[in-house]
């Protein structure tokens, strides 16, 4: 009786690993409400609503198990909802977007690209398949070094202009022959969309247009003409920097500086030159006995030269350290002289549609948003948001000021929105919303002050 008690309280003790792990996993419902849940920005009303909202439109996929050691889909799914909050969108809406999310994922779309292009859900319905489709689009240009902003910008055509997606694989092909050609895709998108959308030829008769003139310039060694288009690449640089911000890194510890030269051994003695002794004189028989003639001296060997000393190696003088860039004060930069030119140009963008990868005023992101407004100023800051993060000075709530960067966890990873200061009552920024494209916003409202992660000044 005992081994029998043993052997079922073995049984219980093994059992309780998998019932453990059985309650730890979740489905896609469950990992998404978890999740809300556990965010301190949503009263449980509208927790309730968007879990509904899923549940409706994602009925496909819902109960899909969640592995514990692979929630990168999910979390795509979890993002496109927290930036339909963070904009204020609709439940029905955010469901519709992050439902599509996931159709595409389960196409084998990559999820880091996924998660730009499903946000375009926020100003019309696309289907999950399509977004699919733009995504491996989108990487395959891209792995063929087409700009990130030039892919981005035949997305946004076949977004905004309804293209066909036979239209789309068309031009993705078409581009990609030409970035194998080594052609300037800046220019050579800005030939083919500019003309294509003349509307005077179609997609494969303007492509093969494209490829034929762009290599008899290149034969030719001439620029091509171009035509009056703008996409949301900029093809016009930028003033000229008067002073760029850098993201701030720690310096790498430098390794120790070995000798140019290692030091010489020193010579070994000479070894003593080897002494013949004199041969003995035999005396000749039945001849007279000649008087013997002393051996001749025996030379004293000649003492070898001492090895000539080696000069000690002079020590490598410490790396001069770089010089620091100025700061804006030492440059004589104030935010009072910059922020007249710093407004005109944040403010010029109000409207502008949300364009994931967007440099321009046809459509734009929100890193894109404040690089422009800074760039066409004369100060320079990083691309993306998580650099531009790393640049500045940290700023407290209450000292903020006109032209101060603010930041955001929207995704629930770290840094992923960026917006611009504009009025510190309130405070109230502008930023460049999925939904509503570049707009004025309040931080005070609970839904941004649940993501804030801090500011940072650039121009005291």
């Amino acid at each position: 009786m005992p081994k029998i008690i043993l052997t079922l309280s073995a049984l219980l003790l093994l059992a309780a690993p998998s019932r453990a792990a059985a309650a730890a996993r979740q489905n896609l419902l469950e990992y998404i409400s978890a999740n809300l849940k556990a965010d301190g920005g949503l009263p449980a009303a509208e927790q309730a609503r968007l879990v509904s909202a899923f549940a409706s439109q994602c009925s496909a996929h819902k109960y899909d198990v969640v592995p514990a050691n692979d929630k990168v889909k999910a979390d795509v799914v979890m993002r496109m909802i927290i930036e339909g909050v963070f904009d204020q969108s609709p439940a029905e809406r955010i469901a519709d977007v992050a439902c599509a999310a996931e159709r595409a994922l389960s196409k084998g779309a990559p999820p880091d690209v996924v998660e730009g292009i499903a946000l375009y859900g926020y100003r019309k319905k696309i289907p999950g398949e399509r977004i699919a489709l733009w995504a491996r689009g989108y990487k395959d240009l891209t792995d063929a070094k087409v700009p990130p902003e030039v892919a981005a910008d035949l997305i946004r055509n076949a977004m905004e202009k309804d293209w066909a997606d036979s239209v789309f694989f068309m031009f993705k092909d078409n581009m990609y022959t030409a970035a194998r050609s080594r052609f300037d895709m800046k220019n050579y998108a800005t030939y083919l969309f500019g003309h294509y959308l003349e509307g005077k030829k179609l997609p494969g008769a303007m492509g093969a247009d494209a490829l034929a003139y762009f290599r008899k310039c290149a034969a030719a060694k001439t620029a091509p003409v171009l035509p009056d288009y703008q996409g949301v690449f900029s093809a016009k640089p930028m003033p000229e920097t008067v002073y760029e911000a850098k993201p701030k890194e720690e310096a790498p510890v430098p390794e120790p500086v070995k000798p140019a030269v290692a030091p010489a051994q020193p010579a070994p003695p000479p070894e003593p030159a080897p002494v013949e002794p004199p041969k003995p004189v035999v005396p000749a028989q039945a001849q007279p006995v000649k008087p013997i003639v002393p051996a001749t001296p025996v030379k004293p060997t000649t003492p070898a030269k001492p090895a000539t000393p080696v000069k000690p190696v002079a020590p490598v003088k410490p790396a001069t350290p770089p010089k620091l860039a100025p700061t804006p004060a030492e440059m004589g930069l104030a935010m009072t002289a910059l922020w007249p030119g710093l407004h005109t140009s944040a403010r010029s963008y109000l409207g502008t549609p949300y364009v994931w990868g967007g440099t321009t005023h046809k459509g734009i992101d929100c890193s894109g948003f404040t690089q422009n407004s800074y760039g066409e100023n004369k100060v320079r800051i990083p691309r993306v948001s998580r650099d531009q993060w790393k640049t500045g000075d940290p700023i407290q709530w209450k000292d903020l000021q006109k032209g101060d960067l603010v930041f955001f966890n929207t995704m629930g990873a770290g840094v992923s929105h960026v917006g611009l200061v504009v009025d510190p009552a309130g405070p109230k920024f502008y930023h460049a919303s999925s939904s509503k494209g570049v707009t004025e916003a309040e931080l005070s409202k609970n839904y941004y002050k649940s993501r804030y992660l801090g500011a940072r000044r650039i121009i005291p």
